[in-house]
């Protein structure tokens, strides 16, 4: 049975469709851990500056450094307060981050399946005209 290049051409994308479909699941159970468990999925730079106050502090002062004025550590507990304070806006960014990849993963896999599906139907047709010719 000989294929027309037609019908190669569906099945090339169809193929193509697959792949993109697979890498978005991906993508999408990522997305979806994101959301579940943010703390798990926050890069370790993030995570490890508010794990105590000296760390938080540290990175304070990492990201003043270019500043001309010195910056007075303050008492614990305030540093303690701005520290979870920190972290809870942290977690909330990465959250955001999950359901912003879960919608654009969303939006992949539909077009990958309307496009799988009219490349289908664009191969099937042309292996019956293909046939019956």
């Amino acid at each position: 049975m000989k294929k027309s290049l037609l019908e190669i051409y569906a099945l090339a994308v169809c193929f193509a469709t697959i792949v993109c479909f697979v890498v978005s699941l991906g993508v999408a159970i990522y997305s979806i851990i994101e959301i579940i468990n943010p703390e798990f999925t926050m890069n370790s730079y993030e995570y490890k500056r508010y794990q105590s106050n000296d760390a938080y502090w540290l990175s304070r002062v990492e990201d003043y450094r270019n500043k001309e004025k010195e910056m007075q550590r303050p008492s614990e507990d305030e540093l303690t307060k701005q520290r979870t304070e920190g972290y809870r806006l942290a977690v909330i960014a990465e959250k955001r981050g999950g359901y912003q990849g879960i919608t654009k993963t969303a939006i992949v896999i539909l077009i990958n399946i309307v496009v799988f599906f009219i490349h289908w139907r664009i191969a099937r047709r042309s292996r019956e005209t293909n046939i019956a010719t």
